[in-house]
């Protein structure tokens, strides 16, 4: 049977699975794998290999949508991390029903702060640090902020980690459950890390979106903050918008309302102490 991943907003079926990747969804999504079809499926993604003769010689696979396909073939050993963007891509590129941004997001006291940031920023490790000690992690891909609204819902997903974020988590936090690392992707060396359980994610709620914080990783500096007025955090959060484009009116709505009761930030840093003191600082306010 094919297993079913719920991760709250989305259901996604996954076909022909080879076992270890079977294993890698009970391992980052306990309960939130099952095998029921009572439920619709919201994205099904099939693995089939390119040809029977290279399942012997340079075996390569693809990951079809749908039955369409979106992606490059790759080598089995790149399965796992395959998956999660597959997942990732199903989402923004097919999801019109929520504004969708490309940003970390963390909730402490039902407030939530996201984290735009471009690639090699730090905001996957950022976020993940701080929802292993303390905080609420509801995605460190995007915000999903229901249409008409300034709030954000969570997602039950493993974190993505890649190079060396992958053994500064480790070393903050060895007992989390960690997926094993996947050697030699596009992107370089991945693993994923479990944030909750199925029954930890069942208590999470929609959360008010208060700031939006643009941070960048400095090795050895100090925390540097500077405010960031609303029309540039208006235009800074469209360009980090999967669907902005595709919205129209509820899209330039919905994004109004995030920006009209948010505050706008960059973050310099290179400590975490100090940056956990000033984001509290932010959802206290």
């Amino acid at each position: 049977m094919n297993p079913i991943v719920d991760v709250g907003p989305y259901r996604f079926c996954f076909e022909n699975c080879p076992s270890f990747i079977v294993d890698y969804l009970v391992d980052m999504y306990d309960e939130s794998v099952n095998y029921s079809v009572d439920a619709p499926v919201d994205f099904t993604l099939t693995i089939k290999y390119t040809s029977f003769w290279r399942r012997f010689i340079k075996p390569q696979v693809c990951i079809y949508v749908d039955n369409q396909r979106p992606f490059n073939p790759v080598n089995p050993k790149l399965l796992m991390p395959s998956i999660e963007w597959g997942m990732n891509w199903c989402i923004a590129s097919l999801d019109y029903s929520k504004l969708l941004i490309h940003s970390s997001v963390l909730v402490k006291n039902g407030k939530a702060i996201i984290f735009p940031a471009t690639p090699g920023s730090g905001k996957s490790t950022l976020a993940t640090h701080f929802g292993l000690h303390g905080w609420e992690l509801f995605s460190d891909e995007m915000a999903i902020i229901p249409l008409g609204t300034n709030s954000v819902q969570p997602m039950h997903r493993a974190a993505s980690l890649k190079n060396r974020s992958i053994d500064v988590i480790k070393q903050s936090s060895p007992n989390a459950t960690f997926s094993p690392t996947t050697i030699g992707t596009h992107k370089g060396d991945i693993a994923h890390v479990k944030l909750h359980s199925r029954a930890e994610f069942e208590l999470l709620k929609k959360a008010t979106i208060v700031a939006v914080v643009f941070p960048k990783y400095k090795a050895e500096n100090d925390l540097v903050v500077e405010q960031v007025s609303q029309v540039e955090g208006f235009a800074k959060l469209i360009h980090h918008s999967f669907n902005y484009s595709v919205l129209g009116e509820s899209g330039f709505s919905t994004l109004q309302k995030v920006v009209e009761n948010s505050d706008f930030y960059t973050a310099s840093y290179s400590s975490y102490e100090g940056l956990e003191k000033f984001l509290l600082s932010v959802i206290e306010t």
